[in-house]
This record gives C-alpha cells, structure tokens and sequence, in this order.
C-alpha cells in the first residue's frame, strides 16, 4: 500500500485518524516528506537516464550508456539521495551486523526476508552495486517504476511460473550486467504472519546456473515496526535489525540440489533471525 491508499482506502484512513490520532498525522508528515523525495530525486534521475537510454533522439547525441553504467547510477542516487533520507526521515534505527562477512568488490546473489514495505529502503541503504529483481506491479508507481526500467533492474511477473519468461529475464539481464549484487525477495511478497514464508527456487537456480555465492541477509523489527497494511500504522523509533551471514559457495561440477540450498538458505535466515 502507498500514499494513493488515502484515496483507494478512505475508511481505513479515516480509521486510523480516529484511534490514534498522533501516530497518524506524524506517519501523513513522513509519507509526504518521501513523495516529495521521491518526486525530486526521481525526476532528475529519470531525465538523465532517458538522456543516456538507447531509444534517446536528441540532436546532439549524448554519450549511450550501457545497462551497467545506468544500473550503477540508479542505485548509486537512490542508496544516497533517496533510501537513506526516508530511512532517516522516519526516524528508522536500524541495526546492521554482518556487513564485514562478504567481500563487496565480488558479485552475489542476495537473498533477503520480506516482512514490510520498509525491507527495500534498508536493502537499497546498503548493499553496495545492488540491483532488484523486483515484481511488474512497480511499474505502475510514479518516478520508481521509470527509474526501474531506464535503470537497468529486472522486472518479472510474479504469477506467471510456468512459461519460463521470468528466468529469460533475469538471464538477459545478467548477461547485461554480470558484475552485481543481484538481490532477491523469494516469499515473493510481504509476511502476513511475521513469520518466513516458503520460498520461490529461482534465485537458487540462477545462483547454481551462474555460478554466484548466495549471501543471506536476515532483516527483524521491521514486521513489528511496519506490518502489512497502512502505512499510517508505522511505529515510532522502531528497532529493526539486519544481519548480513556468510557467503554460502556454489560448489564445482556437484552444485548443490536446487529446493536443498533454497531450505538451507531459508534455514539460516530463520537462525539468524533467532540469533542463532
């Protein structure tokens, strides 16, 4: 849910204005500090992009940028000049452990719980080089959505499992740009429960058919401080912590079974989580 929710789902909002009210008029200030935010960074990242993308017209023929260099850039702005002025604007501590375990200048496939809306903001604020494989329902969404497509990242349909469509993008992809942090969700969508859901095989089957180790990173807090729902429900000075485990290496000609390593990558997020 986004700030059209106050549109889509007056009741709800009216709802929450009436119970506490406090909550809800300070999460309307932060909302709207992050449109803004949006829009500003957004707009300008979006007119460079389409300034450098392949399909641009102008006259005087700036320099074509490649999908790496653009995927560099995108991240680059919206790690610095986005993610993480929400992230302080919302009064998000957020605790990170683990950050010295991997070796950055290497690509990964990054594999992460989702328990809230807040899950990208933190992923972006810190992993270096990153780059989503991120559901098509975000390009419905003002500024993100372009800076998505003109920048590089993989867009997939997280419904279609049959036609193979999905995995021939982010092969594309990868073959576009091969030296990334290339980060998964695998629940496919936000916890209802606060609990890890099942997880979707095809980070693991890109990560065996690559060849990339697959770094978990287990994030906690978020659940209690933002659930799925409203984002007028965001607590305040809420604790959230991510932790960052060890690489987990695709081994030689004998790479492991793929549904295997998907419960063992599961099996240490959950240990992680329970400070295991």
């Amino acid at each position: 849910m986004n700030a059209l929710s106050y549109l889509k789902y007056p009741s709800w909002t009216l709802w929450h204005f009436l119970i506490t009210p406090r909550l809800a008029l300070r999460n309307t200030r932060i909302i709207l500090a992050a449109f803004w935010r949006t829009t500003i960074v957004g707009r300008r990242a979006i007119r460079v992009l389409r300034l450098h993308s392949q399909d641009c017209t102008a006259r005087w023929m700036p320099q074509r940028w490649s999908v790496s260099r653009r995927g560099r850039y995108i991240w680059r702005v919206a790690q610095q000049q986005w993610a993480r002025w929400i992230i302080k604007r919302a009064g998000l501590a957020v605790r990170t452990v683990g950050y010295e375990r991997v070796d950055w200048a290497q690509p990964h496939i990054i594999v992460v719980n989702h328990q809230s809306t807040i899950d990208a903001l933190m992923i972006i604020a810190l992993i270096p080089n990153g780059r989503l494989v991120a559901k098509k329902e975000i390009l419905r969404y003002p500024f993100i959505g372009p800076a998505a497509r003109f920048g590089g990242q993989i867009i997939v349909d997280r419904q279609d499992h049959a036609s193979g469509q999905n995995m021939k993008a982010i092969r594309q992809g990868m073959a576009e740009w091969s030296r990334c942090n290339l980060i998964f969700f695998p629940e496919g969508t936000r916890t209802l429960t606060g609990q890890v859901g099942d997880f979707r095989l095809g980070a693991f089957a890109i990560a065996q058919e690559l060849g990339l180790p697959i770094v978990p990173v287990a994030i906690s807090g978020a659940f209690e401080a933002l659930p799925k729902g409203s984002l007028l429900r965001l607590r305040q000075n809420p604790a959230i912590r991510v932790e960052i485990g060890e690489e987990i290496a695709i081994d030689g000609p004998r790479r492991r079974d793929v549904k295997r390593l998907g419960y063992k990558v599961r099996r240490t997020i959950i240990n992680m989580m329970e400070g295991r």
